[in-house]
């Protein structure tokens, strides 16, 4: 006799068999390619409603002319958290010149934010990581309707330096701003080709980590980041 098990799978895999048809034909009838934008325009300038709908999910944006502007506000940002060591991905693939300096001239320690060896290594990897306060990263898009920031790991890109620090810092370029996912995830598709073909991951952050409980009560920076500031240069 089959066990409660096998019959509940027997009849998922009969009623598979006698819809595939229908699905197979509804999948074929849609489109496939990602709508640019969702929301309404509500900003002529895609920065301005980035940083509209960032504020509006307690986090920071910080809107600067150039590179130095940037490298000011980033300077503000470590002295409010006092910050002595930072989590960064490898700096030249934040794009931002200046920053090595900046670091080296606060005497701030930058760690690096690949976790590799046995599990004792890791380990103790991790533990030095957590006593950083705060994690630098670039992005690869920022999507302004959900002020959405778009990160595809890689070399020199490791996750942690987004996810660990309860304070994040993400350096944006005007140009990197989209207005809807479809775009940005074009945009990422026309660079990198095989999406994960080099990457485990591409993470989508969408203001500071938000956890609620049973009886609905929001706190944030549980699993993630509490602190969400965006660096737009441009």
């Amino acid at each position: 006799m089959n066990s409660s098990r096998e019959r509940m799978l027997d009849r998922i895999r009969a009623s598979l068999g006698a819809t595939r048809p229908f699905l197979e034909a509804e999948s074929a009838r849609a489109s496939h390619i990602p709508p640019p934008f969702v929301h309404p325009i509500t900003h002529d300038d895609l920065a301005q409603q980035f940083a509209a709908e960032l504020t509006k999910l307690q986090a920071y944006p910080h809107l600067c002319t150039d590179d130095e502007a940037a490298l000011e506000t980033i300077a503000g940002i470590l002295e409010q958290h006092g910050a002595q060591e930072v989590i960064t991905w490898d700096l030249e693939q934040i794009d931002l010149p200046g920053l090595a300096d900046l670091l080296h001239q606060r005497g701030v320690t930058r760690l690096d934010g690949r976790i590799e060896g046995d599990p004792a290594q890791r380990q103790a990897s991790l533990q030095a990581h957590e006593r950083a306060p705060v994690c630098i990263a670039g992005v690869d898009a920022a999507i302004a309707e959900s002020a959405t920031l778009v990160i595809h790991s890689g070399a020199g890109r490791a996750r942690m330096a987004s996810l660990l620090a309860p304070v994040f810092i993400a350096v944006v370029r005007r140009t990197q701003l989209t207005r809807g996912l479809g775009e940005a995830i074009e945009r990422i598709k026309q660079k990198y080709g095989d999406l994960f073909r080099d990457a485990s991951a591409l993470t989508l952050i969408t203001g500071p980590s938000r956890t609620a409980d049973i009886e609905l009560t929001l706190t944030l920076g549980v699993h993630g980041p509490r602190e969400v500031h965006t660096v737009i240069i441009g």
